[in-house]
């Protein structure tokens, strides 16, 4: 067997690949890391959940949401609140500050997306978005 050859591997190598350069984007000029803006995106699209809808979501571990979202609290974009039904749990929700960068974050992230498909034609975009998808309805 070939890694490099290797589908999985491409793909694993290719994503980390665009994560490293959107994160150290995001850290210069946001000061977020990536999970960070994984997390906020979440929470932007679906205030008040919990860190376990929170990594079903993001398909994060636990532990990685837990810590983010303790830094995400420290750094005052997130507000906690004591869940409801579930003396364990907590709500969380985006802050004035934290929709504050997102508003900023956001087109950003549309800028970064679109700088790197714009490597394709129209339709090795179809293409892309079309195997993408399929490969996640497979997988579940």
């Amino acid at each position: 067997m070939e890694l490099n050859d290797f589908l999985p591997y491409q793909l694993s190598v290719l994503s980390l690949k665009i994560s490293k350069g959107i994160a150290a984007h995001y850290q210069d000029q946001f000061g977020i890391n990536i999970s960070e803006w994984r997390v906020l995106v979440i929470l932007y699209k679906n205030p008040d959940i919990t860190a376990k809808k929170i990594a079903q979501l993001s398909e994060m571990d636990k532990v990685r949401i837990s810590r983010t979202l303790k830094t995400l609290v420290e750094k005052d974009y997130l507000t906690q609140q004591p869940h409801p039904l579930d003396a364990r749990a907590k709500n969380y929700e985006l802050n004035q500050r934290g929709k504050y960068l997102m508003r900023a974050v956001i087109p950003d992230a549309l800028r970064y997306e679109e700088d790197l498909m714009s490597q394709l034609s129209t339709e090795e975009r179809e293409q892309l978005q079309h195997l993408i998808g399929k490969f996640n309805r497979i997988l579940g």
